[in-house]
């Protein structure tokens, strides 16, 4: 290896800091996503349980349990709730309990959602008729 080359591999820091620092999620937030977890294993087990031991039952038993999950998550309400939503669903795709076709959907309701929390209706003038 030349020297140009070693000098330009130096200047790479051996243990570069993450650009946004990591920390727990907030309270609300890991509630949510405890909630709608929860709800999955639920209906997950209760599936199980109740049908005999095969394959295709583990895939309708991920597919009772995705609806479990979605009917879980909180509601698009406040800015606090869309954002445990968005947790919510973003956790649901990496543990796929929301399919990709479906995320799509449920993250532009809380991008609508979110947009209409800003919204503030026109006050009526009054006096003019």
């Amino acid at each position: 290896m030349s020297n140009t080359a070693k000098a330009k591999l130096s200047l790479i820091p051996s243990n570069p800091t993450p650009a946004l620092p990591i920390g727990p999620e907030p309270k609300p937030t890991r509630s949510a996503i405890k909630r709608c977890s929860a709800a999955w294993k639920r209906s997950f087990d209760a599936f199980m349980e109740s049908a005999p031991k095969s394959g295709f039952n583990k895939l309708y038993a991920s597919q009772e349990a995705a609806e479990a999950y979605c009917r879980a998550m909180p509601p698009l309400t406040s800015h606090e709730s869309i954002h445990d939503f968005i947790a919510c669903t973003a956790q649901g795709i990496l543990i796929g309990a929301i399919p990709s076709k479906q995320a799509g959907q449920l993250l532009y309701a809380a991008q609508v959602a979110l947009a209409s929390l800003g919204l503030k209706p026109k006050s009526q003038k009054s006096g003019t008729a």
